[in-house]
């Protein structure tokens, strides 16, 4: 966990994209999620994609470990949250945005209660001894039904010190399949990724139904 105070302290953020990301743009009308879904976004730093599905009528729950990224978001949106201690964590709240600041894996399963849930760059930033604890905490956090929209990458991982760490499509089957119904929506060949001395680099974009 010292690793991402470390990035957000020292401002290497380069993972953070100041535009929308074009797969949620493109597959959120896709999985068809309620339009009054409260969306759960693990890990979501200072997303500007919570603005995106803000505007779509959407109410959104969003965690975050590092406290200073989650007061960067509402200081560039120019918002003042009200703050609530809850235990280890801080509940930073506007209108239907909620930001949870804290450990994602000590979160109590009535924490949060929703509908939806995306992720687009929270379980590729874990190594894989705790992807099932991920997995096991989406479940607890989202409803029976809940529709998810997950964005993955996969590359020879001896090829790359992650994060992102390489999340192969049949590791997704593997560790969702027991207890979400698992669709593959696309996937795409990033050839501008080579740069980074990586051979194949792919993007995968699931549809996650919780059973």
């Amino acid at each position: 966990m010292e690793f991402w105070h470390q990035k957000w302290s020292t401002n290497q953020i380069g993972f953070h994209r100041p535009v929308v990301n074009d797969l949620l743009a493109k597959h959120w009308s896709t999985i068809e999620a309620n339009q009054a879904a409260n969306v759960l976004i693990p890990l979501c730093g200072k997303t500007v994609d919570m603005h995106w599905l803000l505007e779509k009528g959407h109410a959104i729950t969003g965690i975050e470990l590092v406290e200073e990224a989650v007061r960067q978001f509402f200081d560039e949106a120019d918002i003042t949250p009200a703050i609530q201690k809850e235990g280890v964590h801080q509940r930073f709240t506007a209108g239907d945005l909620t930001v949870l600041q804290g450990d994602l894996f000590t979160l109590p399963a009535n924490a949060a209660s929703c509908e939806a849930w995306y992720d687009r760059a929270a379980m590729v930033a874990l190594p894989s001894t705790m992807r099932q604890a991920y997995v096991d905490q989406i479940h607890s956090l989202c409803a029976p039904g809940s529709v998810g929209l997950m964005i993955t990458f996969a590359y020879p991982q001896e090829q790359m010190q992650g994060p992102p760490f390489s999340l192969p499509d049949q590791e997704v089957l593997a560790l969702f399949a027991d207890r979400f119904e698992v669709t593959l929506l696309e996937t795409l060949q990033l050839e501008d990724e080579k740069q980074r001395g990586i051979s194949e680099l792919t993007s995968s974009v699931f549809q996650l139904v919780r059973i």
